[in-house]
């Protein structure tokens, strides 16, 4: 499935995916974001990936924004 839109900042990417599902009320579309981190272990690139669904894509910017704070990054 190819992504519907990406975004990319050094090597940190974001990529929205939709499909269509079909509901017990009806068809809709369903949205996934998956955040994508690159790095290099052994010589060789890695390319972890985290799916978060639409529905909790403002918590996982609110945890994110705490973790910062903590760490004390400048977001």
């Amino acid at each position: 499935m190819e992504p519907k839109k990406e975004f990319k900042f050094g090597l940190t990417k974001a990529a929205i995916f939709e499909r269509d599902v079909q509901g017990k009320n009806g068809d809709f579309k369903s949205h996934s974001i998956a955040l994508q981190q690159s790095y290099q272990k052994d010589g060789e690139w890695k390319n972890p990936s985290l799916t978060i669904v639409k529905k909790d894509l403002s918590n996982a910017i609110h945890v994110l924004q705490q973790a910062a704070e903590e760490l004390g990054v400048n977001v």
